[in-house]
């Protein structure tokens, strides 16, 4: 990869990296917030941002390599339709497992999931439209 090649993919997956971490870190605090304790919340939002930043930086690398086209949303609707959903459940078994009673799924898995793939599609709305806020210069 070129360094213009470089810049590029830089400028595209860090979008991704920072929304992610920005809407973990804001789960956090809403939890704080919320009267949770420090440590749920805190440990909360690490294991939401960390999978969020993943998944967003991967589904602005898919965007960068033109598996999922720019400007077309269905794809990216799609990702985040599987995507949030699994993000959600590593936040939820991962801090259950932390500073809970061990390892424990949510109650109605299934429910939750479908619940959590609803929420994926209004993320990915918001992901796109910040992404394209971003990555143009705020134009």
């Amino acid at each position: 990869m070129t360094i213009t090649g470089g810049r590029a993919a830089t400028r595209i997956t860090a979008p991704g990296l920072v929304i992610g971490t920005v809407a973990g870190l804001f789960a956090a605090l809403f939890a704080l917030v919320a009267g949770a304790p420090a440590a749920w919340a805190v440990t909360g939002g690490l294991l939401l941002a960390v999978p969020l930043a993943v998944f967003g930086a991967g589904c602005s690398a898919l965007r960068l390599s033109g598996r999922l086209r720019t400007g077309a949303f269905a794809p990216i609707a799609l990702y985040w339709l599987i995507a949030f959903p699994l993000a959600r459940l590593i936040q939820e078994v991962g801090t259950r497992l932390v500073v809970g009673d061990g390892f424990a799924l949510p109650p109605q898995p299934g429910s939750f999931l479908v619940y959590q793939a609803l929420i994926g599609i209004g993320f990915a709305i918001g992901f796109v439209w910040v992404q394209e806020r971003l990555v143009r210069g705020g134009a």
